[in-house]
């Protein structure tokens, strides 16, 4: 099967692993009483430099703290504004990881003949699977806007080739290019589908599969029209003066000097996650906390002394300057890079089915971790070409990630499948008991154990068996897929919809902006998969915003 665009998409929405999109709106006012933290929600205080030694001061207009995709797009975005910026970054480089953002409804987009989606679906659907704890007014500002910040975004690459659904990719792999996919928006299907899922995802190929090109170049447009950036310098302390937020200090990692950052407009705090901050962890995701072995901490980001990035710099500096985060808990990205998991069956160390296959990466995650062992299987037979043709293009396509074959087991019969995967006494029992149960339920057409829809569910009858297994405790690399991967943790500062940060009445604070992981209100309480590519699209689109937003303020 060729690999074009289109077919990428179904293999993608088969696997729950990727799904795909607009002028700048006037801020809602927030109320107190919807944002207040709760009793006793603080975090570790940031630490307060001795004036004598802060050593040299500079004046600009804005200073932004963080340089991933949240803060390119911001010292861009406030530059192209007509102010002076300067970018400071804890890391000796840039931080980029991730290819995929969600940005729909751009031109780019229509231009390939992708129809738009309403965001108010996708937002009413997000809101739904966060319990309704996170912000509408701020989500909805960023899915209104995330094509155009796509499009401006993008711009900055001259040379980035565009290929559209029916395209196959670039023969050179060093080609970087973009691609958008749909299958009309909403692919969910009533009583079929246990999740709905939205197409929305924009994904950047060739060169080391990330989008890092097109971040540098909107580093260098930046810099072409005025801006400066300075690396190994993490911001230590903002300065406050009658309530306002008038700079930054930063310690260079080269020779420990302080240097002042007094900023005339304010200052963008886009530090990103806290998932290294073990007192942040267990504060506000104390169920990550509480299984941290089972997680592959994945954000690979350290300064140059070889000390983790994400810290919860800007989470704590912001809350020492009067604003205050997000209620815990905190949702996290936490995901295992399952694939076909709907029409497989899966079952823990025990043999037991434990939940409704149809489940996202994400989601599935979650039960996996409160399995007895550290083990999870997924069963198949020698029928799965019939109802899962994508299997082996997806396998191939996931093995060049990785290092060796997917399936970990393959039998003539359950019973010696049983014994591969280290089934013994009760538990090989109890597995082929399963397995039994599984094959009665599909017979019936209806699952009366866990409610998937008939259409996927398969019996298990034709050898040779295949299993593939994923291990919660196998920690090799952010490229194997068999590992429960911890990316990044969203809890961040309370802002308002133009990415202002909120003090405890719920007013901005003159002069402070949070935006990516810094920003709270985007994911709360859980992150949900319903849109591929949220949280860079979110990073993006309010980085963009907040440079706007900032020179008019």
């Amino acid at each position: 099967m060729e690999l074009t665009r289109r077919n990428f998409l179904a293999l993608a929405g088969a696997t729950g692993a990727v799904a795909m999109g607009a002028g700048l709106a006037g801020c809602s006012p927030s109320t107190p009483a919807e944002n207040a933290p709760a009793e006793g929600q603080s975090a570790p205080e940031a630490e307060t430099i001795d004036e004598s030694l802060i050593t040299s001061t500079v004046d600009c207009d804005v200073v932004v703290v963080g340089l991933g995709i949240s803060g390119v797009a911001a010292l861009r975005s406030a530059t192209e504004a007509g102010l002076s910026v300067i970018g400071v970054e804890k890391c000796s480089a840039p931080s980029c990881r991730s290819n995929m953002i969600a940005a729909f409804n751009s031109e780019r987009s229509r231009a390939l003949g992708i129809a738009d989606i309403d965001p108010t679906l996708i937002a009413n659907e997000l809101m739904i699977q966060m319990a309704h704890r996170g912000d509408y007014r701020v989500i909805t500002k960023w899915l209104k806007h995330c094509g155009e910040a796509f499009d401006w975004y993008t711009s900055a690459f001259e040379d980035l080739v565009w290929v559209g659904p029916e395209d196959p990719f670039p023969e050179d792999m060093e080609t970087i290019y973009a691609y958008a996919e749909s299958v009309g928006g909403d692919t969910y299907r009533f009583g079929i589908d246990h999740e709905r899922y939205f197409a929305g995802c924009c994904c950047i190929g060739g060169g080391n599969e990330t989008h890092r090109p097109i971040l540098e170049a909107n580093i260098e447009k930046a810099q072409a029209a005025g801006a400066q950036t300075v690396f190994d310098s993490p911001a230590v302390q903002l300065d406050v003066a009658d309530g306002r937020v008038t700079g930054v200090v930063c310690q260079s990692l080269q020779d420990q000097s302080y240097t002042r950052y007094n900023a005339a407009k304010g200052v963008i705090l886009a530090t990103g996650d806290y998932s290294f901050n073990d007192e942040m962890l267990k504060q506000y995701a104390p169920w990550v906390y509480a299984n941290k072995d089972k997680y592959l901490f994945s954000h690979e980001a350290m300064d140059m002394n070889g000390n983790h990035a994400s810290m919860g710099d800007g989470q704590r500096m912001g809350i020492a300057a009067g604003g205050h985060v997000d209620v815990a808990p905190h949702a996290v990205m936490a995901h295992i890079l399952q694939f076909g998991v709907d029409q497989f069956l899966e079952v823990n160390e025990r043999g037991e089915r434990f939940c409704n296959e149809d489940l996202s990466m994400t989601n599935i995650a979650k039960v996996m971790v409160n399995q007895p062992g550290s083990k999870v299987f997924q069963i198949t037979d020698a029928n799965w070409e019939q109802y899962y043709p994508a299997l082996e293009m997806m396998l191939g396509y996931i093995r060049s990630w990785g290092d060796g074959e997917m399936f970990s087991a393959e039998a003539d019969t359950l019973e010696e499948l049983a014994s591969q995967l280290g089934f013994q006494g009760e538990a090989a029992e109890t597995f082929l008991a399963t397995v039994a149960r599984y094959n009665e339920l599909c017979e019936k057409g209806q699952d009366e154990d866990f409610g998937k829809a008939a259409e996927k569910m398969h019996p298990l009858t034709t050898g040779p068996f295949r299993a593939i297994t994923y291990d919660t405790l196998k920690h090799t690399s952010v490229d194997d897929v068999s590992c429960m991967r911890l990316l990044v943790t969203m809890g961040g500062l309370v802002t308002d919809d133009c990415a202002r940060v909120l003090d405890d009445a719920s007013s901005p604070i003159p002069g402070l902006y949070a935006v990516g992981n810094t920003q709270g209100g985007r994911f709360v309480d859980d992150y949900p998969f319903s849109l591929s590519g949220a949280s860079h699209g979110a990073a993006l689109t309010y980085g963009y915003l907040a440079g706007k937003q900032i020179a008019l303020d």
